[in-house]
């Protein structure tokens, strides 16, 4: 799952030597996880569990907002530091937290809110609403640094429909994590082409380099990334997985400082630890909660932890052997 996560952080630093916009990197590594997905569905014979889906709003939707949860973070690595745009995507757990109280009616307890507070208040810092200086002190306002404005914007747009796929994740809970991630792999590309054909990005300028690049960049943060994200849920528990997801942020700093030298403040700094404390937390809290049921959540994958005191019924092809969290309110995306 380390090793998922770093690939996955990577993109970024992928994307600064691609002449290409963020919308067509963002289709190619989703393409690749696509064809990868495909290719291993073939050989394992196992697209019996795809035809005897059914295919709802709730499998459609959570590949709709993976494409563009996708798109949109890749944009804002072109447009602000590595480490705003993995600190802010990774705000939606917490929107998605906040979906699931509302309208799957799971509870949402005091210890939740400091949590939640803690991302909100790491969010504001690094996009530049609370800051501090030595001069003025910790100063509230809207006097935004126009360098990364609309990077740091975009960045957050990520985190939004990042917290929408988490939460649309949680319906269709009768599918498998592996046919659920092709659906989502299928539905983000297509999402992402349907966005292609109207913004017609320029490759005029893309060089050798620049394409030797993107066919490494979607194979290794595309469907190298899935692959060991995959063979880490059949070792770690969701929990543990999902902690370890968050290091995705760390890595994404690490390069942006040393191979972009990208300046990263005191303030910038305490937001990231904010977001990920946040988010960590929220996995801990969960746990001690439902053990049963945490979830792990990773671009285009889905990890769930079975219930090991419950024996569950033997599934027919296409049905899920793993269980949701807001299984019962499922039924309205059905």
């Amino acid at each position: 799952m380390f090793l998922s996560s770093s690939l996955m952080g990577g993109i970024g630093a992928f994307a600064r030597y691609i002449e290409a916009p963020g919308e067509f990197i963002s289709f190619c590594r989703n393409g690749a996880g696509f064809i990868g997905m495909t290719l291993i569905f073939l050989l394992a014979k196992r697209f019996v569990h795809v035809r005897n889906t059914r295919i709802t709003p709730g499998v459609l939707l959570s590949g709709v907002f993976l494409g563009l949860l996708s798109a949109l973070y890749v944009i804002s690595t072109q447009m602000t530091t590595l480490a705003n745009a993995s600190f802010l995507i990774y705000t939606g757990p917490v929107y998605s937290t906040v979906l699931a109280s509302i309208f799957l009616k799971e509870p949402f307890k005091k210890s939740m809110l400091a949590s939640l507070g803690a991302v909100i208040l790491g969010m504001l810092i690094i996009i530049g609403i609370v800051s501090y200086s030595s001069g003025d002190g910790l100063t509230v306002g809207l006097d935004l640094d126009p360098k990364y404005m609309a990077g740091n914007l975009v960045a957050l747009a990520s985190g939004v429909a990042y917290g929408l796929y988490l939460f649309l994740s949680r319906y269709r809970t009768d599918v498998d994590s592996n046919t659920r991630s092709w659906f989502n792999f299928t539905f983000a590309t297509l999402t992402i082409g349907v966005i292609l054909l109207f913004s017609r990005p320029d490759l005029s300028e893309m060089t050798t380099r620049g394409w030797v690049v993107l066919a490494v960049a979607a194979v290794v943060s595309g469907f190298g990334a899935f692959y060991f994200m995959t063979l880490a849920t059949k070792i770690l528990f969701a929990g543990e997985l999902a902690t370890i997801s968050y290091q995705e942020t760390i890595m994404a700093t690490l390069l942006g400082v040393f191979l972009f030298s990208e300046p990263l403040t005191v303030m910038q700094a305490l937001g990231g630890l904010l977001i990920i404390g946040g988010g960590v937390s929220q996995v801990f809290i969960s746990t001690r909660k439902t053990p049963a049921t945490v979830e792990a959540f990773t671009q285009g994958g889905i990890a769930t932890t079975p219930n090991p005191k419950k024996t569950l019924p033997t599934a027919a092809p296409g049905a899920a052997d793993r269980r949701d969290v807001g299984a019962s309110a499922g039924a309205d995306l059905k």
